[in-house]
């Protein structure tokens, strides 16, 4: 197993060198991949990709999110007001073997408590929805088949009360000019905000983050810094994720994805509301979690299938490997998980 200390410390200091990093949120990130598994898992995508074995890097390319996992589903409105769910987060978006999410999703998925299933009902359930999906929008939350993922949608805030404590955070310096000359254009005419910080997330803490807001109205942006596949290709050999600028648009178009959603001169800029939400997880059943992992398999084979080549070509590899393939490399990282988790933990 690789020191997970040292490989964070490694890992935060070539970020370092590419971006100005927010030491209080790095300290909070560190609390929280001490808080349980899931967290951990989160939090640490550069170590998953030295870790995960060769074989989960066979197989033809397709657009994979690369960090996924059972928290990085939520809400958004579309450019036409649709209310939608999906992926949200598509910061680590790159060309990689399809294995790739497949493993990821259904390890996170084993771990989490608030799911639990086993490794074969997981890897089971999320094979057979990948094989046969049809990729599409993301999921119409109006529509009567949404209702199991609308059930799971925590109450909204009041819209007064979520811009004011948005408002409340201390104050940031505005964004650089392209940024912010960028946020004024997608919000109403006249919209004059004030800026401040902003913390959340797991894995992107540390990332400078700050949010405009003004009325019912907000932005935030965030400084992304270079794929974590850069800094994975100095401590593994062999086939890695590559970037691909214009693949974040092209998705987003797929799967009518947040507007606005750009990345401005490397910083990310997305509307936040109070309709912007995660689902929560928590009192699934067995029956409703397999559900659930359905709809999050259908997220994926979306952002997948926005190359339908790709997907056909990637089925078509997948076919021809052993029925057992997923559930032994899910089995290898669910034990190299919580192995990790531990050591971090005791350090």
């Amino acid at each position: 197993m690789p020191d997970v200390v040292v490989l964070t410390a490694d890992y935060e200091a070539w970020l370092g060198a590419h971006i100005p990093l927010i030491t209080d949120d790095l300290d909070r990130k560190h609390r929280e991949m001490a808080g349980d598994p899931v967290r951990f898992l989160r939090g640490t995508y550069y170590l998953w990709l030295v870790c995960l074995p060769p074989e989960a890097f066979q197989g033809p390319n397709v657009p994979c999110v690369g960090d996924l996992h059972v928290d990085n589903f939520g809400t958004w409105q579309d450019a036409r007001g649709v209310r939608r769910w999906g992926v949200n987060d598509l910061d680590e978006l790159a060309w990689a073997p399809y294995a790739l999410d497949l493993v990821r999703l259904a390890t996170s998925a084993v771990i989490c408590p608030r799911v639990g299933l086993s490794t074969k009902e997981a890897c089971d359930t999320l094979l057979a929805t990948w094989r046969s999906a049809i990729p599409s929008r993301a999921v119409d939350l109006s529509l009567p088949q949404s209702r199991h993922l609308l059930a799971l949608v925590p109450t909204e805030k009041s819209a007064e009360r979520y811009y004011a404590e948005l408002a409340a955070a201390p104050a940031a310096h505005p964004a650089p000019p392209l940024v912010a000359q960028a946020a004024a254009r997608s919000a109403p005419p006249g919209w004059l905000p004030t800026w401040h910080t902003r913390v959340a997330g797991t894995g992107s803490l540390g990332h400078p983050r700050v949010v405009a807001v003004a009325g019912t109205t907000a932005r935030e942006a965030k400084l992304l810094g270079p794929l974590t596949t850069a800094w994975a290709a100095a401590h593994r050999s062999g086939p890695l994720p590559s970037q691909d600028a214009a693949l974040l648009g092209r998705v987003h178009r797929a799967v009518a994805g947040p507007e606005p959603l750009r990345n401005v001169d490397g910083w990310l800029l997305r509307r936040l509301g109070p309709d912007v939400v995660r689902i929560e997880l928590a009192g699934l059943t067995g029956k409703n979690a397999r559900r659930l992992l359905r709809s999050m398999g259908r997220a994926m084979v979306n952002v997948q299938g926005t190359d339908p080549a790709a997907l056909a070509s990637a089925r078509a590899h997948e076919a021809a490997r052993s029925p057992d393939w997923l559930r032994r490399l899910v089995s290898v990282m669910v034990e190299s998980s919580h192995q990790q988790f531990t050591a971090w933990v005791a350090r």
